[in-house]
C-alpha cells in the first residue's frame, strides 16, 4: 500500500509559510521573554527588526529588479509590493502619498497590536514599525526620516508612519 501523492497549491504553501513565519517569530520573543526577561528580549527583538528588514527590501529589490526609488510614487508601489509580501493579512493598512516628499502608512489595525494585546504586555511593548520602515528606507538608499509619535501602549491598534524623503 503506497501512500498518497499530496500536492500543495502555491496558495497552500503561501499561507503554511506565512504562518509558520509569524509563530516562529511571536515563539522566539516569547522564548526570549522566559530565557532573557522582557527589557533583553525587546532589545534583541529590536535588532533582529533592523537588520532582516534591511534583508527584506535588498531581495525584495533584487528579486523584483525594481531598480532605484526616485520619488514618492516609487516609493509607493514598491511599499505596497513589500507590504502585500510581509505583512500578514490581518494587518489593515493604506499608502498615501501627501507631497514630492512625504509618503504616509496608515495603519488601520494592527496585526503585532492585536497579538501583545492578547498576551497582556501592550503597556511594556516596544513598536518596531517606524524602525522597520527607517531600515527599509536604508536599503533603498534613501535619505530621509521615518516618524511615527506612537508606541504600542497607545496607539490602540492603529498609527500614522510618516516618511521624509529628500529626493
Amino acid at each position: 500500500m503506497s501512500s498518497p501523492k499530496i500536492r500543495l497549491a502555491p496558495e497552500q504553501k503561501e499561507k503554511l509559510l506565512r504562518n509558520i513565519w509569524l509563530l516562529h517569530d511571536g515563539r522566539w520573543f516569547l522564548k526570549s521573554v522566559e530565557q532573557f526577561g522582557f527589557d533583553a528580549a525587546t532589545k534583541l527583538n529590536l535588532a533582529v527588526v533592523k537588520s532582516i528588514a534591511r534583508t527584506e527590501m535588498r531581495q525584495l529589490l533584487a528579486e523584483t529588479s525594481f531598480g532605484e526609488v526616485r520619488n514618492t510614487k516609487d516609493l509607493q508601489a514598491l511599499m505596497e509590493i513589500a507590504s502585500l509580501l510581509y505583512f500578514p493579512e490581518e494587518h489593515k493598512y493604506e499608502f498615501k502619498v501627501l507631497d514630492n516628499n512625504t509618503f504616509v502608512g496608515h495603519v488601520l489595525e494592527c496585526y503585532v497590536h492585536k497579538m501583545v494585546s492578547k498576551a497582556g504586555t501592550t503597556a511594556i511593548h516596544r513598536c518596531a514599525a517606524r524602525l522597520r520602515f527607517y531600515s527599509w528606507c536604508q536599503a533603498m538608499r534613501l535619505d530621509g526620516e521615518v516618524m511615527n509619535e506612537k508606541d504600542t501602549n497607545n496607539c490602540n491598534g492603529t498609527c500614522d508612519i510618516i516618511f521624509k524623503i529628500k529626493w
